[in-house]
């Protein structure tokens, strides 16, 4: 009899999760969705910034995150490449955390000092989990994009240009590696000043 194949995994992609970064309802969210999912036998993944700051309001303590391996992440072109360490851990009901960690763009949740930092923030994130899966052979089936600051995940998957230009060459082409994924994008507030419109 041939092995079970092994259950789908889903990947979130958020600016908060609760217990590792959080200032209000969306990092509830998505522990509690996460959770769940992984009691129901699914492989689930949470991939949200590292804050040098956990900023003001931020909830929950830090939970233990040992260091994986570092990245460099391609950011516009008079920008170079953004590097980043990337931290893992585990909750208690079997999620696995994976923390990107930038002192200069992730200082402290939503702490952006003009438009086009939060532009570049938001680009690490996607950019960052994006290489990260790569980096750890993932396929998942599921990716799913929390509020604006994720938003650009599945853009930049359908569209590799930006990794191509700093990765040429060798391997699966970017779109198919994302082929069988199915990107969900959630969105939490559409409230002046959460609604991700840069000004």
């Amino acid at each position: 009899m041939p092995p079970a194949p092994p259950p789908p995994e889903v990947v979130f992609v958020s600016p908060e999760l609760a217990g590792w970064g959080s200032v209000g309802g969306l990092g509830a969210m998505v522990a509690h969705l996460a959770a769940a999912l992984a009691a129901r036998g699914l492989r689930v993944s949470v991939v949200l910034p590292h804050y040098a700051s956990r900023g003001g309001g931020s909830s929950g303590a830090p939970h233990a995150a040992a260091h994986l391996f570092d990245l460099s992440v391609p950011l516009e072109p008079s920008r170079g490449d953004a590097p980043l360490s990337v931290l893992h851990g585990t909750t208690e009901g079997g999620v696995r955390v994976y923390l990107l960690q930038s002192d200069v763009y992730f200082r402290a949740p939503y702490a952006h000092r003009s438009p086009a930092d939060a532009l570049l923030s938001a680009s690490l994130l996607s950019r960052g989990a994006l290489l990260l899966l790569e980096r750890l052979s993932a396929s998942p089936a599921a990716l799913l994009s929390n509020d604006w600051v994720a938003a650009l995940a599945a853009p930049y998957a359908r569209h590799g240009a930006w990794r191509r230009a700093a990765r040429p060459g060798g391997g699966r082409s970017w779109p198919e590696r994302w082929r069988g994924t199915t990107f969900v994008h959630l969105v939490h507030n559409l409230e002046p000043g959460y609604d991700g419109a840069l000004k």
